[in-house]
């Protein structure tokens, strides 16, 4: 078992320079099969960003991954309510997070098709949208890889991604830099760690999480 690096904050608390270059030798293949990125409509997206962060008196169950971040913590992901569950102490906090079904070329942050590059666009206009009748509303951009490849290069690449899709937000979109953050996971939180390729695909993954 791979013991777990520290995560990797892209933006405002940098453990790792943004401007590291991917020297590694480790890899973090994308397999271009459009069908295996499940692509959720706009409707879908904006209900389940429009729900604010919960907090649970009572601990909710650490489903599959938990990993314990400092200050934080522990961090698990129910991918079957798309929530990302922190349990401090007594009680537990519920992010809902949606899955932006962007590809990127292999072990780069270059977007993949135009295929990507429409889900962006979606995606600012949810977050607009939520952001107009939530004032308030915070949205985290979160990179995540799959276990092949090396941990540091995994973390580099998710750290990447991550900022790629920030800036693209940011700059293309005009979204406010103010309501978003980004953070690089690398392979802290995989899904399907023993998987099949088609399985870690889903793995090598991009969330906007709500965090307030």
């Amino acid at each position: 078992m791979k013991s777990l690096p520290p995560l990797l904050c892209v933006l405002g608390f940098a453990c790792q320079p943004l401007n590291a270059q991917n020297k590694s030798s480790g890899k973090d293949d994308v397999v271009v099969v459009r069908p295996a990125v499940v692509v959720v409509d706009a409707k879908e997206q904006r209900r389940q960003l429009s729900m604010a962060p919960k907090v649970v008196v009572v601990p909710a169950p650490a489903p599959r991954t938990t990993v314990v971040e400092p200050g934080k913590g522990a961090r698990s992901y129910d991918a079957s309510r798309n929530v990302v569950v922190v349990v401090q102490q007594d009680q537990s906090v519920e992010l809902p997070y949606v899955t932006l079904p962007v590809l990127f070329e292999k072990e780069t942050a270059e977007l993949l098709d135009k295929e990507s590059r429409a889900a962006l666009d979606q995606m600012a206009g949810v977050i607009l949208e939520v952001s107009k009748s939530s004032p308030g509303a915070m949205f985290d951009i979160e990179g995540h890889t799959s276990t092949e490849g090396t941990e540091e290069f995994n973390l580099q690449l998710s750290a990447d991604r991550a900022r790629r899709v920030f800036e693209e937000l940011t700059q293309r979109y005009g979204i406010p830099a103010s309501v978003l953050s980004a953070h690089g996971y690398g392979e802290n939180f995989p899904q399907h760690p023993q998987g099949s390729e088609k399985e870690k695909q889903l793995d090598r993954r991009v969330l906007v999480v709500r965090t307030k």
